[in-house]
């Protein structure tokens, strides 16, 4: 009767010890797998962790009074060095400053590539005069641009008094100017103001 009372008590200790011995491990994975949830979430307050996603619904903000930048992000391998990712139709990115920014490129402005603007050094003018004959007779005349340019612009001139400009307008590759010769011999000019483009001119 000993025998048995001391065996059944030895299996209740035994199922107690593993009961509780389970019950640690439990305790520890729920721990371990809580701790690790909360790791991969960002909350107010936690570091910046490197080289991981950091998931957050608020503004982040660097504040300071450095005379120098306060942000230095250095790429030494072959990616860009910064890159912003917004949904379409919005903003990359905002500034409080209209201050022209050196070295900052821009593939396109409000639509238009750098193709369609051409600075004052690559244009050039044409123009063309005929020499009337007076008496009412129709002078027409052609200024054209190179093959491949653009026409920027023109205009036309016919000063002698009585002369009649009749039109003055682009046309195709160039500008046109009709006008009626009604001094004697008047001189009559077409101009375009044309944008250079590949081959350039000497």
């Amino acid at each position: 009767m000993i025998k048995t009372t001391q065996r059944a008590l030895s299996t209740i200790w035994w199922l107690g010890k593993g009961t509780a011995t389970l019950m640690g491990v439990a305790i520890m994975l729920a721990l371990t797998v809580g701790l690790a949830s909360t790791a991969l979430a960002a909350v107010p307050g936690d570091p910046f962790k490197l080289g991981r996603l950091n998931s957050m619904d608020q503004i982040t903000r660097l504040v300071g009074s450095a005379s120098d930048a306060m942000l230095r992000i250095d790429n030494d391998g072959s990616g860009t060095a910064l890159d912003l990712r917004v949904e379409p139709g919005e903003a990359p990115m905002t500034v409080d400053s209209d201050k022209k920014v050196a070295d900052l490129n821009a593939d396109k402005l409000d639509g238009k590539t750098a193709d369609d603007f051409v600075s004052e050094d690559k244009t050039y003018t044409e123009v063309e005069v005929e020499l009337g004959t007076g008496g009412g007779a129709e002078v027409q005349l052609f200024a054209d641009c190179d093959s491949g340019d653009r026409i920027l612009g023109g205009g036309a001139s016919a000063p002698s008094t009585g002369d009649l400009l009749q039109v003055s307008e682009p046309t195709g590759q160039g500008w046109k100017v009709d006008a009626v010769d009604n001094g004697a011999q008047s001189s009559v000019a077409a101009k375009a103001i044309c944008a250079d483009f590949p081959p350039l001119r000497p």
